[in-house]
């Protein structure tokens, strides 16, 4: 089995700094990092675990945070569509 990757959309890149810019000022950074490292993980280990949500995506929540990864799984890896605060309308 190959290398799998973590592949973000641009929208999922933008949110993702959003929300690391808002952890540095809480002083939060490296729980939230240690979240979204764990989350990712999982998603790539296991990335057919979670139910299809909406046009095949599939949704896992952060444990510490009040954030979510909304994926596609893919042969090589995964592919994060958005990186959403649950408080968010999408």
């Amino acid at each position: 089995m190959g290398v799998k990757i973590v592949r973000f959309s641009e929208e999922a890149r933008i949110e993702l700094h959003k929300a690391k810019c808002f952890m540095e000022f809480l002083e939060k950074e490296d729980a939230f990092r240690k979240d979204i490292d764990k989350q990712l993980d999982l998603v790539l280990q296991f990335p057919y675990a979670f139910q299809v949500r909406y046009r095949d995506i599939r949704i896992v929540s952060f444990d510490q945070f009040n954030y979510s990864i909304h994926y596609i799984p893919k042969p090589d890896g995964v592919l994060v569509y958005r990186f959403l605060n649950k408080n968010q309308d999408f």
